[in-house]
């Protein structure tokens, strides 16, 4: 199991990039700067993470943690003001939509896809730790 931690890394940075392309292109939802902060940190995850998925490549995980912890404190930030203001920033537009409730909103999407990349990455590091790949 402790292979495919990276996989499973990529694939939720993969969903989390197509899902903020479907909603930010063809849906027409201009993102705010919080929200394009966040895609800028989320949308290299996606590329580097499946080419060392692929590659077996556990030592990669020195390089991306720092950004995925970064993301994962944006997306914090950005979701707690959501939730403390109302509008804040301009963020009436990161609700996905009108009908839904307030907690479907990008901000919580994307914590929680950060949220599941840094336990992916920091599981697979701990299960490789005493492998020679690591």
């Amino acid at each position: 199991m402790k292979q495919y931690g990276l996989h499973f890394a990529w694939v939720v940075a993969l969903v989390a990039t197509l899902g903020s392309i479907f909603f930010g292109e063809l849906s027409a939802k201009e993102p705010c700067s919080l929200c394009w902060i966040q895609r800028i940190l989320m949308f290299p995850l996606a590329v580097i993470l499946g080419i060392a998925a692929f590659r077996h490549a556990p030592k990669i995980i020195i390089y991306v943690l720092p950004l995925s912890l970064l993301g994962l404190t944006v997306a914090l930030y950005h979701t707690l003001t959501i939730g403390l203001f109302p509008t804040p920033l301009g963020c009436a537009v990161c609700k996905i939509s009108e009908l839904s409730p307030r907690p479907y909103s990008f901000p919580l999407l994307s914590l929680i896809a950060f949220g599941l990349i840094n336990l992916l990455l920091i599981w697979t590091a701990l299960l490789n730790r005493n492998s020679r790949k690591f």
